[in-house]
């Protein structure tokens, strides 16, 4: 089975997936909190073995495809022949494919959205439970939403250990929500919400602080300001114009800056003491909130 971020290989190729000649399918898994995803990419790169394809028991997976393909795929007994261009994305309900044949060469991301996810939010937002995506099992649709969705994550397959729970969190919460409002029957009744009182703004902002190294989800958040969690996210942005994770990365990058300026403590060890994975997320984060690297920036104190 893949494991977070990295591509394993192996014999077995389940839910019937074709491996034909030369072409083989390498697939590697993403998980954080309530992320679930897989990258698939079936061509030529030279190894003899195929990788296990993830499974998730009752969910869907939207697929966003990087290149044009010609693929078959059977769900509860149905057959679907595609030739799909890139660009395209795919839904699939994950759980009722007998097969999958690709017949050209495939590279796709694969989001996944369980249902007992899809009843939480639903639960979360009081209304009804989603019964539906789309009217079939598989079909395609072109959305630049989820290609711009897919894209933002894309980079977290290379590097696993730079995405923060709270951003996992907030992304998959974000991705749900639209695809259950615009291929669901999800009821849009959220209430208006205001920003959060001054006692949850300042429990949210301390606890935050207080996890900036360990990290912390953003149902945590929400449960300790006794909010649900969409609630918890539209205040927390209200009252201080930023999502959750923004307010996290800067108050990282501000912490950066504090040690920077008081030691000669290396990059590296900055980068562990401010919650960065390594050096080089810490270099990345701070020259995209300040604008230069953090050695440059120390230079010019």
């Amino acid at each position: 089975m893949s494991v977070q971020g990295r591509m394993v290989e192996v014999a077995t190729v389940p839910l019937g997936l074709s491996a034909r000649g030369p072409l083989t399918l390498r697939a590697r898994a993403l998980f954080k909190s309530r992320l679930l995803m897989a990258e698939v990419d079936y061509g030529t790169h030279g190894v003899e073995q195929n990788a296990e394809f993830p499974r998730w028991e009752d969910a869907f997976s939207i697929g966003v495809r990087y290149r044009t393909e010609v693929s078959e795929t059977s769900v509860h007994g149905k057959r679907f022949d595609f030739e799909a261009r890139a660009g395209c994305t795919h839904f699939l309900y994950l759980s009722g494919v007998d097969f999958v044949e690709f017949a050209t060469h495939r590279h796709s991301i694969e989001m996944v959205l369980p249902r007992a996810f899809m009843r939480e939010i639903a639960e979360d937002l009081e209304v009804p439970a989603v019964t539906h995506l789309g009217n079939d099992a598989c079909f395609l649709a072109f959305d630049p939403v989820i290609a711009r969705m897919a894209t933002s994550i894309r980079p977290y397959f290379d590097d696993p250990v730079t995405l923060d729970a709270l951003y996992a969190d907030s992304f998959m919460w974000a991705f749900g929500i639209y695809v259950m409002r615009h291929y669901g029957d999800l009821a849009d009744r959220r209430p208006t919400v205001g920003g959060l009182t001054t006692w949850q703004e300042r429990l949210a902002k301390e606890l935050i602080e207080s996890s900036l190294v360990g990290g912390i989800t953003l149902e945590e958040l929400a449960q300790c300001c006794g909010l649900r969690v969409s609630q918890f996210a539209h205040a927390f942005r209200r009252s201080t114009g930023m999502p959750p994770y923004r307010w996290l990365i800067r108050r990282r990058v501000e912490r950066a800056k504090e040690m920077l300026r008081s030691s000669s403590t290396p990059l590296a060890a900055i980068a562990t003491h401010c919650g960065f994975a390594d050096q080089s997320h810490f270099t990345r984060m701070f020259r995209a909130e300040v604008g230069a690297a953090p050695a440059r920036w120390r230079q010019r104190l």
